[in-house]
């Protein structure tokens, strides 16, 4: 595995977020670990998957059927869908923590992309071995096993994206702790992974995943041309939300949200009369 070693060369790559990401070159195209050039802490890594996860991360997006347009990053919008597990939002009517509402929609080609968790997890052990224990005692300490999408795994959640532009942005929502990324592709031009703050332009090919610190770093995705009609980029994307470490036992959420609802319909009956 080729190390390599990246400068910082933006001091407020904070500026750029909301921006859209211009067309850049790649420049970060095969198997590496990146590490900060002065504190030598690890930046990024960047590993093909097995031919078995990455057959199985395929089948399972290009088998999805409703997807969600959900506006992120200030006015963009993007096809995505949300898969692990979800945490309370009750102005939503989400009373309690739950499993996202894709493993009942199609619990076949959800189970997939939860079963890539452990995979993935042992890639960022042999890459980053540092980090990835260090993120292990973090969620340990925050969230219940329960509410990890595999017992061994570091995340709670992830997100498909569909041939998605995303502009600069951080994942504000989550842990301080690295998200691993697949990227499933056919046909498409650009669509690079811009981490600006190092410069560098991850390429994302078919069947590869990307490790990072979606968190900390500022990034987005390159303009994607499509060459025909059958063409579609597929970015997976694993990370632990912070809003899980709230989340009691199963049993006790579910009474917590059974609870809830009660009495919200209550209160909204009270109203009406």
């Amino acid at each position: 595995m080729e190390l390599r070693y990246a400068t910082r060369v933006l001091e407020t790559p904070g500026t750029l977020i909301g921006h859209a990401v211009p067309e850049i070159k790649a420049n970060v195209t095969t198997e590496c670990v990146i590490r900060d050039a002065d504190t030598g802490e690890p930046v990024a890594a960047y590993a093909r998957l097995g031919s078995k996860e990455a057959a199985l991360a395929r089948s399972a997006v290009v088998g999805i059927k409703q997807w969600s347009s959900a506006g992120r990053a200030g006015k963009w919008d993007s096809a995505a869908k949300t898969f692990g597990m979800a945490p309370r939002k009750a102005f939503r009517g989400r009373e309690s923590c739950r499993a996202a509402t894709f493993a009942t929609e199609q619990p076949e080609e959800h189970a997939s992309l939860v079963s890539l968790a452990d995979p993935l997890k042992q890639m960022m052990e042999q890459l980053v071995p540092e980090s990835s224990a260090e993120d292990s005692r973090a969620i340990e300490m925050n969230i219940a096993e329960e509410w990890r999408m595999t017992e061994k795994s570091n995340w709670t959640s992830g997100v498909v994206n569909r041939t998605a532009q995303l502009p600069y942005h951080k994942d504000s929502f989550n842990f301080d702790v690295w998200s691993a990324m697949p990227v499933i592709r056919k046909s498409t031009l650009g669509g690079f992974l811009s981490i600006p703050e190092y410069d560098l332009c991850i390429d994302c090919a078919d069947g590869w995943a990307v490790f990072f610190r979606g968190y900390r770093h500022v990034h987005g995705v390159t303009p994607i041309v499509k060459l025909n009609t059958a063409a579609y980029r597929y970015s997976i994307v694993f990370y632990a939300l912070r809003g899980m470490k709230d989340c009691f036992t199963h049993a006790i959420e579910t009474s917590f949200g059974r609870e809830k609802r009660t009495a919200r319909e209550r209160d909204m009956a009270t109203i009406k009369r």
